[in-house]
């Protein structure tokens, strides 16, 4: 006959059961817990050693845009005294080099800034990690950086092209009438331009307080008066017109 003996262990119950998968979800929920505790940890001290360098890299660039406003002005004297010594030639042709006001300079260095560490953070995804003010405020000044390096840009061509005629021959006396006139207005752009990204860094100067302060919109204004703020009184008349028709 076959023996049945009853089982060593005690017989499962439901009771038994649940309490079995509720230590299980419990294991599982402490270990995803650590896990994401250890990987807070990780992103709080990473966001720490990005802000460190973003400070570090705005220090830099706070140098540097010291060195391009000084620059800017330098090139805008520069441009402004070219387009009067060409003007001054067009009206008295026939002048020597030697007896013009000024000798031409065309120089013009690019903007200078640093921008790796912002980079960096938004490549690694570390920008995420920010308050989406930080992150945004970190972002318009990025942007405001990259927008004048191309205008930078622009303006490095336009003078370029100003200045075109001496590959040739580097005394602007020998230029025919045709040519000085296109001399004249390539001049008149490269120092458009140059205007241009000279408002760009008014903006910046405006907008960050920690920024130099060298070429703001006060300034520019001295640098390019109006019609008014050259004659206020003949004016007058003509701008309380224009301010009606704008209301």
């Amino acid at each position: 006959m076959l023996d049945v003996h009853p089982p060593h262990a005690p017989t499962h119950t439901w009771k038994d059961f649940f309490i079995h998968i509720a230590t299980i979800v419990v294991g599982l929920i402490i270990a995803v817990g650590l896990e994401q505790g250890v990987e807070r940890i990780h992103e709080h001290y990473e966001l720490s050693e990005t802000r460190h360098a973003l400070a570090e890299e705005r220090e830099v660039n706070r140098g540097l845009m010291a060195k391009n406003q000084a620059h800017w002005l330098q090139t805008f004297r520069e441009l402004h005294s070219n387009l009067e010594t060409l003007t001054y030639l067009r009206r008295h042709p026939g002048t020597k080099q030697g007896d013009l006001p000024a000798e031409l300079d065309w120089n013009h260095l690019p903007f200078l800034e640093r921008h790796a560490v912002w980079a960096a953070a938004e490549q690694n995804g570390i920008v995420h990690h920010m308050p989406l003010d930080e992150a945004n405020r970190y972002q318009e000044f990025y942007e405001g950086l990259r927008v004048l390096g191309q205008q930078s840009l622009v303006t490095w061509d336009a003078i370029n092209d100003a200045a075109r005629f001496n590959l040739v021959d580097p005394d602007p006396t020998h230029l025919s009438s045709a040519d000085l006139e296109e001399g004249i207005r390539l001049a008149r752009i490269a120092l458009e331009k140059h205007f241009e990204e000279g408002y760009s860094l008014a903006f910046v100067s405006l907008s960050y307080a920690d920024m130099p302060q060298q070429v703001t919109y006060a300034y520019l204004e001295k640098l390019r008066p109006t019609a008014y703020d050259l004659d206020p009184k003949a004016m007058q008349a003509a701008h309380n017109r224009l301010e009606q028709a704008v209301k």
